[in-house]
């Protein structure tokens, strides 16, 4: 007996259509667009984010600093040391004066390690002077104090000439020192000027011209902070007595 078993074909698969295969195409593009867009986006708001985010990182490191800025320059003012000055005769019936410069504070300073003492002249540009024929020259201009009082060359506070410190300069202008602590003062002696050698003036007509102020720059440094720099003008009275207190209530 034979057996013949029978055989089923499964149907014919059917090609899509060219319009569905279109609308497959342009599913897949807009797909591809969308996410080409989103990707460009996203870099785009990184750059942006990353753009912000160093501003803001340069402009708190900018504020910082200002902020920094501004601390120190009020702790140095806190520190700007505070003087009184006195003049008066060095001895009756002589003309040199002694100035004694007195450090009241601030305690937190603690001490200079220097203070200069410069002499200044009644106008900051005397020194500008062009020079004439057979005139002075800039340098000799600029030697000559143009005020009423000078430091007496070779004398000051730390002068010693076995170890070889200085007193005022030989014009007289400036006198270092090499500092003082807090509640302390220092002694200086000031003598007459004289007029220019290459003016005719009498003595009493310079000293009239000169007038009665002393004019004085402070220098002083402190070991670890910036320096600062105190002008002076006092006034000495017929009978050579002065006072001031530096800086004053107006500065």
């Amino acid at each position: 007996m034979c057996l013949t078993g029978s055989v089923h074909s499964g149907a014919p698969k059917t090609p899509p259509s060219p319009s569905a295969v279109r609308l497959a195409l342009i599913l897949m593009v807009i797909a591809a667009l969308v996410v080409a867009i989103v990707s460009a986006g996203f870099s785009g708001w990184s750059v942006i984010y990353a753009r912000s985010s160093a501003r803001a990182a340069t402009g708190s490191a900018r504020s910082a600093a200002i902020t920094a800025g501004h601390d120190s320059d009020r702790r140095h003012a806190e520190l700007t040391p505070r003087f009184r000055i006195t003049v008066e005769p060095a001895n009756p019936g002589i003309e040199t004066l002694r100035m004694n410069i007195y450090l009241v504070g601030p305690a937190e300073l603690g001490r200079l390690d220097e203070l200069s003492v410069v002499i200044r002249n009644d106008h900051p540009w005397r020194a500008e002077h062009r020079p004439l024929a057979h005139g002075p020259t800039p340098e000799q201009v600029a030697e000559q104090i143009w005020g009423r009082w000078m430091f007496t060359p070779g004398v000051g506070p730390n002068a010693d000439l076995v170890r070889h410190i200085p007193g005022a300069d030989s014009t007289g202008r400036n006198c270092p020192t090499s500092g003082m602590p807090v509640g302390e003062e220092l002694p200086f002696q000031l003598d007459p000027t004289q007029p220019p050698s290459w003016s005719h003036q009498p003595i009493e007509a310079w000293r009239d011209q000169m007038g009665p102020l002393l004019r004085l720059q402070l220098e002083c440094r402190r070991d670890g902070h910036e320096p600062w720099s105190l002008p002076v003008e006092m006034r000495i009275d017929h009978e050579g007595f002065g006072f001031a207190n530096v800086p004053n209530a107006h500065d």
